[in-house]
């Protein structure tokens, strides 16, 4: 027979799932809104950085850094999060929703080097030869594979969590739509050219993206599922 936990090994293990699930919950709130920062402080669609940095000045570029950088971290930690709320009435997709989330955001990190060099580049002075530079390492293989990985897991993983969240009732009916509706809508984007569409679309893509993130970090600070586990009985 195993011993049954003491009262300090119990609280322990009870702090620290506290811990998780106000880290979760602050993830899945900060990922909307440092992405909103990252795309708000450059104008345009982010198709010519090169053209949106110098236009943005230093206090834009600074915001954009900083909310590409914030972003690297929040966004995977925020739909693993989401995902996990789903791990016990849903397991299955639960985890493919937590790992194509993953799979997804991770490259993120990888492809705000784009803007990064993009920034440097203005700094430096534009060039024709720097210019030639940014377009080779944007559509060299590396890149390119991380950006379709990017496109593929991120966009799916949105309407998988949204999926579950609302079939669980994990979150109201109105914030899994949102939330869903962000892969879509964001789709959208690439095909149309017309800059005040895609402008319109940005700030409701953030929109819907913030509403559908508060329902489901309340449900995380509230959700069971990353609770203690029941004590060991003799």
């Amino acid at each position: 027979m195993k011993p049954s936990p003491s009262h300090s090994e119990q609280a322990r293990v009870s702090t620290a799932f506290t811990f998780q699930r106000y880290a979760f919950s602050a993830c899945i709130i900060l990922a909307p809104l440092s992405i909103t920062l990252y795309l708000v402080s450059w104008e345009g669609n982010g198709r010519a950085p090169l053209l949106a940095s110098a236009m943005a000045g230093p206090t834009g570029n600074t915001l954009h850094l900083i909310g590409a950088v914030a972003a690297s971290f929040f966004l995977p930690l925020g739909y693993l999060g989401m995902s996990l709320l789903g791990m016990r009435a849903a397991p299955w997709l639960a985890t493919i929703s937590a790992a194509l989330s993953l799979v997804g955001w991770i490259p993120w990190a990888a492809l705000i080097s784009l803007d990064d060099l993009a920034y440097d580049i203005v700094q430096t002075g534009i060039t024709p030869q720097l210019a030639a530079l940014w377009n080779h390492f944007n559509s060299d293989a590396v890149m390119t594979t991380y950006l379709l990985i990017y496109i593929i897991g991120h966009l799916t993983s949105a309407v998988l969590i949204g999926f579950m969240l609302g079939r669980l009732r994990l979150v109201p009916a109105w914030a899994a739509w949102a939330f869903a509706l962000t892969s879509p809508l964001t789709i959208l984007i690439f095909p149309v050219h017309n800059l005040v569409f895609q402008d319109v679309l940005k700030y409701l893509i953030c929109a819907l993206w913030i509403i559908g993130a508060i329902p489901a970090a309340l449900a995380m600070l509230k959700n069971k599922d990353l609770a203690q586990p029941a004590p060991s009985q003799v």
